[in-house]
């Protein structure tokens, strides 16, 4: 026999981002040799709380997330740094593909200057093959 009242709802999944934010808040804590007490007093916040954010099982919110980046003495990003990596490599072009796309590029450009200037088109070196009937 179910505990819950009648009608009472399934609580929402977690959000999927609140672990590797725990992860992060640990491991910034124990860098800078802070204990859950001593962090959770120089934000203002309750050593339990602290505890509860670093094992996913508290959804911080802004302000929260903005006492903690102060106490720890880091950005806000900081705090999301293993979420979205900062460093992280973007893509670059080969110098091929860049050639490529400069071609096509001129190309494109041409012909719509052509299109928007109603010019005719450039006579073929020569005659286009036809079709067998």
């Amino acid at each position: 026999m179910s505990r819950r009242k009648p009608g009472a709802q399934k609580p929402l999944p977690r959000p999927a981002v609140l672990r590797p934010l725990g992860a992060q808040l640990r491991r910034l804590r124990l860098e800078r040799d802070l204990s859950q007490e001593k962090l959770a007093e120089l934000a203002g916040l309750n050593y339990k709380y602290i505890g509860r954010i670093e094992l996913a099982k508290a959804d911080p919110g802004a302000d929260v997330l903005v006492r903690l980046a102060r106490a720890l003495s880091v950005s806000v990003g900081e705090l999301f740094q293993t979420i979205t990596p900062i460093d992280a490599v973007p893509y670059r072009l080969l110098p091929s593909d860049v050639d490529t796309i400069t071609t096509t590029l001129t190309t494109l450009t041409a012909t719509v200057e052509r299109i928007v200037g109603r010019q005719p088109r450039p006579l073929l070196s020569r005659a286009p093959r036809r079709l067998p009937r």
